[in-house]
């Protein structure tokens, strides 16, 4: 299959929301803190349109001719202070619609996010975060290259 990744222009904010959304809702089924408010659309759009003229942010988006298939937000964080400064390149999101899976369009994003953001911005390591249940996800990074770092740990203190 064609496609091609390109940075993110305005007009492709409603369809990334509608993709965002898309594996939101997946990403519910396992996991009821990612069922989203009234406004989180809205607000996934704003920041998204904020990232649009950030140069420490990026959106990539992976087109089937004029159709937006899927997308990847990140961004550039600098630590420094307590630890050994770094410079991370963090995947936000990314997210492919539904009948596109499996079509290397991910791994290009992913590709083009390493090769022409992160190390343009000479960042020394990639992250992201991947809920544990999220076996498809999980295996997907563990294929180019990831590997767990940090753990996560969290007890509930409400009943819903």
């Amino acid at each position: 299959m064609e496609f091609q990744i390109t940075e993110s222009k305005s007009s492709d904010l409603i369809e990334i929301s509608r993709i965002w959304t898309e594996v939101i809702d997946y990403h519910a089924k396992f996991d009821n803190t990612f069922t989203l408010v009234k406004e989180g659309s809205l607000n996934f759009q704003l920041m998204i349109t904020a990232a649009l003229t950030d140069s420490s942010q990026v959106v990539y988006v992976a087109r089937k001719g004029e159709e937006v298939i899927g997308f990847l937000y990140g961004f550039i964080k600098k630590y420094s202070g307590m630890f050994k400064p770094r410079i991370t390149a963090h995947v936000s999101d990314i997210a492919i619609k539904k009948d596109y899976r499996r079509k290397n369009i991910g791994t290009a994003l992913m590709s083009k996010f390493e090769n022409e953001f992160a190390k343009s911005r000479k960042a020394d390591e990639i992250s992201l975060n991947v809920h544990s249940q999220n076996i498809e996800g999980l295996n997907f990074y563990n294929k180019l290259g990831f590997s767990k770092k940090l753990i996560t740990v969290q007890k509930s203190l409400r009943n819903d």
